[in-house]
C-alpha cells in the first residue's frame, strides 16, 4: 500500500522552527566537526529565520555544548574521547555562525545530547506558547536534527522537515562500505516522510506563511 507524504497545516502563531546545531564547530570549515553541506543551507535557513520572524513564528536555535570537565558526557565521551574539548562550553567554536546569529526574540535551547528535548527546557518552551507543529531545519540530518524529531513526535508535535534545509554528512567504511552525504540523506528524508510526518522544502514553507 502506497504511503503519501503528510502535510501539516502551518499556522504562525502555533508553529516554532527549530534550527538545529548551526555551529561554528560543524559549520565553519576550520570546526573539527565541519559538514560540508552546511554551507549550501545557510542561506535558506537565513531566508526562512526572517520570515518567520515577520510571520510571527516562533525561532528556536539548539545548540550541542557540554561542560567541557567530563561530567556530563557520559557514553558520548566513550564514542568520542575528544568531546569535552570540541563541544566544551568555552570553546568559541560551539556558537552560533554569524550568518545566522539569533534575533532578540529568537530562543536558544543547549542541549547535552542529540535531542533538543533530552534534559532541556524545550519542550515547556514551546508548550507555554501553545505551539503544536515544529519546522526542523539544520545539522546533522540524520543525528541531531533526526533524534530531535523523533522525540517530538514522540511528544505529540506535528514535524515538518526541510529537505534543502538539512545537512547530511558522509561516512567511512566502518564494514559495511562508505555512505555519501547524499545517500544519508536520501534515507534520513524518506525515513521521516514515511514514518514520522512532512518532508517538504524551504520555498513551499515560505509560500505557506502568506
Amino acid at each position: 500500500m502506497p504511503k503519501l507524504n503528510q502535510a501539516w497545516p502551518v499556522v504562525p502563531d502555533r508553529t516554532a522552527l527549530i534550527i538545529v546545531d548551526m555551529q561554528k564547530v560543524f559549520c565553519n570549515p576550520e570546526g573539527d566537526l565541519y559538514v560540508p553541506a552546511t554551507k549550501n543551507i545557510t542561506p535558506k535557513i537565513r531566508r526562512l529565520a526572517d520570515t518567520c520572524r515577520k510571520a510571527g513564528v516562533i525561532v528556536v536555535y539548539l545548540r550541542h555544548i557540554v561542560r567541557g570537565d567530563g561530567s556530563d558526557t557520559g557514553r558520548m565521551k566513550d564514542m568520542y574521547p575528544d568531546v569535552d574539548q570540541v563541544l566544551g562550553r568555552t570553546n568559541p567554536m560551539v556558537e552560533i555562525i554569524d550568518e545566522l546569529a539569533p534575533g532578540p526574540d529568537d530562543v536558544v535551547v543547549d542541549k547535552l545530547f542529540y535531542s533538543g528535548f533530552h534534559g532541556t527546557d524545550l519542550d515547556t518552551v514551546l508548550r507555554s506558547r501553545d505551539v503544536d507543529t515544529l519546522i526542523v531545519c539544520g545539522t546533522v540530518t540524520n543525528v541531531c536534527c533526526d533524534t530531535t524529531i523523533r522525540d517530538a513526535v514522540h511528544r505529540e508535535y506535528k514535524v515538518i522537515a526541510l529537505s534543502d534545509a538539512s545537512a547530511a554528512m558522509p561516512y567511512p567504511d566502518l564494514g559495511f562500505g562508505e555512505v555519501t552525504a547524499d545517500e544519508v540523506q536520501k534515507v534520513a528524508l524518506t525515513t521521516f516522510a514515511y514514518e514520522f510526518g512532512e518532508v517538504t522544502t524551504s520555498e513551499d514553507i515560505l509560500a505557506r506563511l502568506f
